[in-house]
């Protein structure tokens, strides 16, 4: 991704997964640098963190949408 994520001009952001909790990028965790590192709790933590909050601060920005 390759924006601010403390910039609020975005308002959301839609990514498409196959089932509902996949993660939605590779990423690491902090337990290591395979994008297999840590559980996929904390991976799919991590894709949020990635994404930011709205202007609320409390709301991620993230929405899930699952392929149909």
């Amino acid at each position: 991704m390759g924006y601010n994520p403390s910039n609020r001009s975005i308002s959301k952001v839609q990514y498409v997964v196959k089932t509902t909790g996949d993660q939605w990028f590779q990423t690491t965790t902090g337990y290591g640098d395979s994008p297999e590192a840590g559980t996929t709790a904390q991976r799919l933590a991590q894709c949020k963190v990635m994404s930011g909050k709205k202007a609320d601060g409390s709301t991620d920005m993230a929405e899930q949408v699952v392929a149909s």
